[in-house]
């Protein structure tokens, strides 16, 4: 009897080894993950916190769940240039992919226009499924228009806003954002693919918030 007590306690320490080499490496992978989650986060957190101090709006920051592992992204709102605007990354992937994107929304008071604007190709492509049966618009502009996907019904209003200036700063923002431009119910939502996570992605948000008050002006007047 004596003999099988010490022989099951040696199963069980041997499977006890056998766990500890199969949790150690596990639980490093989590605390690795869990490091990179913390950092990624903070660096998104502290773009944030620049964009909130350049356009004075305010940063919602929600806490952190399930120990750490699931870190909610920052929000921005207030008023810029006596416009509403607001940042924020939705919990969802971009046109039905899996791609994350930051949305960037300011006011527009003049409901007339309502179009989508993506670069063309493929990430163009996904941004203008939606377009709900929208004629294409094009500018004249050949440049422009080879790299710019336009759809609206409002022709004659794009006509008039689309200036060569407007044109050239919304292609180079809508490229080097890979972003899209839809305008609507009150807003001018500019939707750029992933995470607002380093300098050049803030850079690029700061630009868009410019260009889209200065949309809104030009709508508007």
């Amino acid at each position: 009897m004596g003999w099988c007590f010490r022989g099951w306690m040696g199963w069980v320490g041997g499977m006890g080894n056998e766990f500890l080499v199969l949790l150690i490496p596990l639980a490093a992978c989590l605390a690795i993950f869990w490091i990179a989650l913390k950092v990624s986060s903070s660096r998104i957190s502290g773009q944030y916190q620049k964009l909130a101090k350049h356009f004075g709006l305010e940063m919602e920051q929600a806490p952190v769940k399930m120990g750490g592992f699931v870190r909610p992204d920052p929000a921005l709102f207030g008023k810029y240039r006596e416009r509403e605007v607001s940042f924020s990354a939705p919990g969802k992937g971009l046109k039905g992919s899996r791609q994350t994107e930051s949305l960037l929304k300011v006011e527009l008071r003049n409901r007339k226009l309502k179009a989508q604007i993506a670069p063309k190709g493929l990430f163009g492509g996904l941004g203008q499924k939606a377009s709900s049966g929208q004629g294409r618009w094009t500018s004249g502009d050949e440049v422009f228009d080879r790299a710019v996907d336009v759809r609206s019904k409002n022709e004659d209003l794009l006509e008039k806003l689309m200036t060569d200036e407007r044109r050239s700063r919304m292609a180079e923002l809508l490229r080097e954002a890979r972003a899209t431009l839809y305008i609507g119910d009150g807003i001018l939502a500019f939707a750029k693919l992933g995470l607002i996570g380093d300098e050049s992605s803030r850079v690029h948000m700061e630009k868009a918030v410019e260009f889209l008050c200065d949309f809104a002006e030009a709508v508007e007047g």
